[in-house]
């Protein structure tokens, strides 16, 4: 785990009030993100992929189906991501 506080961390959002924490596994990575926003935003995220041991150009971004938290969902690389107030994503990075 490497939480949204270390300041290395592979994977920040471009938001200080949206923020990240990473669980990494070889070739995969679990991405929480979470919200303190005051209102609905979207974000953009900073990948180090390097540090992820994930080729980016082979890479994906998938929300999986979570029944009664979050819709599935694959986003590009560089698409913005909707975040809720209040609430946030689990990301599988692959």
């Amino acid at each position: 785990m490497i939480g949204y506080w270390v300041d290395d961390n592979p994977v920040k959002t471009d938001n200080d009030k949206i923020l990240a924490t990473v669980y990494k596994k070889k070739g995969k990575t679990l991405v929480s993100i979470a919200s303190w926003a005051d209102q609905d935003k979207e974000i953009g995220l900073k990948i180090n992929w390097k540090k992820l041991g994930i080729d980016p150009a082979k890479a994906s971004i998938t929300a999986p189906e979570i029944k009664n938290f979050q819709q599935g969902k694959t986003f590009n690389l560089n698409e913005k991501i909707p975040v809720a107030k209040g609430k946030g994503w689990l990301l599988i990075f692959k």
